[in-house]
C-alpha cells in the first residue's frame, strides 16, 4: 500500500464482499443481540453463510482470511470494517482477542511458543484481564496480587469488563508483585480457564452499549499458578526482561488501538448511509435551501469519517513495515480522534431524522450507545490524544 493509502483491488473487492454479506446476514439480528445480551443463537449458522473464510476460531478448517499485499495489520482495519458495518456482535464470535499479544509483547522464547504461537495458528480466543472496580484509565493502581510461594504464585483480586474472560483459553492477568514500587511492580499472568481460585461470577456484564460483548467479572481467590506463568520468567524465575506489565500492557493494545476505531467508523458509516436513504425518501418535504444545507453536511460527513480511516490506515501501515515505535502518536491519534468524531456524526444523523431517530424501529440509537465505549477503552481517547499532542509538542501539551 502506498503513502496514498489507496488499497488494492484485491483487498477492496474481499471487503466489499464481506460488507455486503454482513448487511445481508447479521444486521437483521442486531436487535436481538442487543435485547438479549448475547449474540445470536444461531450465530454459527450465519457464519456458515459467508461466501469468503472469515478466520472463525469455531472453524479453523473454512481457512483464515488470506494475505494481501497491504500487511496484516492493514488488512485487519478494513475488514474489520467491513464487518462491523453490518454489526457489532459478529465480530467477537470469529474468535481471537489480545491475551496473546501480552504473551508476545512479554514472554520468554518459551512462553511465546507455549501460549502465544498456538492461538495466532488456530485463532482461539483470549482473554485480558486489567481494569479493576475503582479504576479505568490509571493502570498504576492495580490492586490485584500476586504473592510468591516457592515454585508459584498465588493470585488474589477482582478483574471486570474482561472481553473473553469467561470464554477464553486463558486470559493475561496484570497483578502488582510490590505495591510499593507502583506502576512498576505490575506484572502479568497466564491464567488458563479451569485454573483453580479462577471463577467468573458475571459472565457478561450489563452495560450501555456492545450488548452482545461477552465481558466478564473475574474473580481470583487464592488462584495458584507455576512460576513460569509469569511472562518473563523461567520454572528457574526471572528471564532477560523485555518489558514491565504496565508497558507490556501498553505494548498489547497499542497495534489494536487504531482497530477500535475501524469499528466506530463502520457504525458511523452505517448511520450515515441509512440517514441517506431515509432523507433521500423524505427530499419533497424540504424546501432546496434547506436541502442544500442538509446535503452539505451529509458531504462533511462523509469527509469525517474518510479522514478517519487515513489515520487508521497509517498507524496500521507503520505497523506492517515496522515503523510503529519511531512514530509513537500514530497510533495514539488513530485511536484518540475517530471514535470521538464517529460519535458526533452518529449523533448528527439521529437528529436529522427526528423523533425516527431515536426510535428503535432504526437501529441509529442502538449504534449510538455501541459507539460510546469506542472512545474510552483499550485507552481513552482522552489520553491518547494526549500522548500524541506530546509526541508532537513535548511533554508539557495536555
Amino acid at each position: 500500500m502506498s503513502l496514498s493509502f489507496e488499497i488494492s483491488k484485491e483487498l477492496a473487492d474481499y471487503a466489499n464482499t464481506v460488507r455486503e454479506w454482513s448487511v445481508a446476514e447479521c444486521r437483521p439480528y442486531a436487535r436481538e443481540a442487543d435485547d438479549r445480551h448475547a449474540p445470536p443463537a444461531n450465530w454459527a449458522e450465519i457464519l456458515d453463510t459467508s461466501p469468503v473464510p472469515l478466520g472463525r476460531a469455531d472453524k479453523p478448517e473454512e481457512g483464515s482470511v488470506p494475505d494481501f499485499e497491504e500487511g496484516d495489520y492493514v488488512s485487519k482495519a478494513v475488514i474489520t470494517e467491513a464487518l462491523v458495518y453490518g454489526d457489532v456482535w459478529v465480530l467477537p464470535v470469529l474468535g481471537g482477542g489480545i491475551g496473546e499479544l501480552v504473551v508476545e509483547a512479554m514472554g520468554t522464547p518459551e512462553q511465546v511458543a507455549k501460549w502465544y504461537d498456538p492461538i495466532v495458528e488456530g485463532g482461539a480466543a483470549t482473554g485480558f484481564a486489567l481494569t479493576e472496580p475503582g479504576f479505568g484509565s490509571d493502570t498504576s493502581l492495580v490492586s490485584t496480587t500476586a504473592t510468591r510461594e516457592d515454585d508459584t504464585w498465588v493470585i488474589n483480586g477482582t478483574k471486570i469488563f474482561c472481553t473473553n474472560g469467561a470464554t477464553g483459553e486463558y486470559v493475561t492477568v496484570f497483578a502488582t508483585v510490590d505495591k510499593s514500587l507502583g506502576a512498576k511492580g505490575i506484572s502479568s499472568f497466564v491464567v488458563p480457564k479451569g485454573t483453580p481460585g479462577f471463577t467468573v461470577p458475571k459472565v457478561s456484564e450489563s452495560k450501555l452499549g456492545i450488548r452482545s460483548w461477552v465481558t466478564s467479572e473475574l474473580f481470583f481467590d487464592n488462584c495458584v499458578v507455576p512460576l513460569e506463568n509469569r511472562l518473563g520468567w523461567t520454572a528457574e524465575g526471572e528471564a532477560e526482561t523485555r518489558a514491565s506489565g504496565r508497558s507490556g500492557a501498553f505494548a498489547a493494545l497499542v497495534h489494536n488501538r487504531p482497530r477500535i476505531s475501524s469499528m466506530a467508523i463502520a457504525l458511523a458509516q452505517a448511520s450515515l448511509d441509512v440517514t441517506k436513504g431515509l432523507l433521500v425518501g423524505q427530499k419533497a418535504g424540504f424546501t432546496p435551501q434547506r436541502w442544500s444545507q442538509i446535503e452539505t453536511e451529509l458531504e462533511n460527513m462523509e469527509h469525517t469519517l474518510e479522514r478517519g480511516r487515513r489515520l487508521v490506515l497509517r498507524a496500521q501501515y507503520l505497523v506492517d513495515i515496522g515503523k510503529d515505535r519511531s512514530d509513537t502518536a500514530a497510533a495514539a491519534a488513530a485511536k484518540g480522534y475517530p471514535p470521538q468524531s464517529c460519535e458526533r456524526v452518529v449523533r448528527r444523523c439521529i437528529q436529522l431524522l427526528g423523533p425516527e431517530g431515536w426510535s428503535k424501529e432504526l437501529l441509529l440509537e442502538k449504534w449510538y450507545r455501541d459507539m460510546k465505549i469506542m472512545d474510552i477503552f483499550e485507552g481513552s481517547g482522552q489520553i491518547q490524544r494526549i500522548i500524541a499532542g506530546r509526541s508532537l509538542m513535548g511533554r508539557l501539551v495536555g
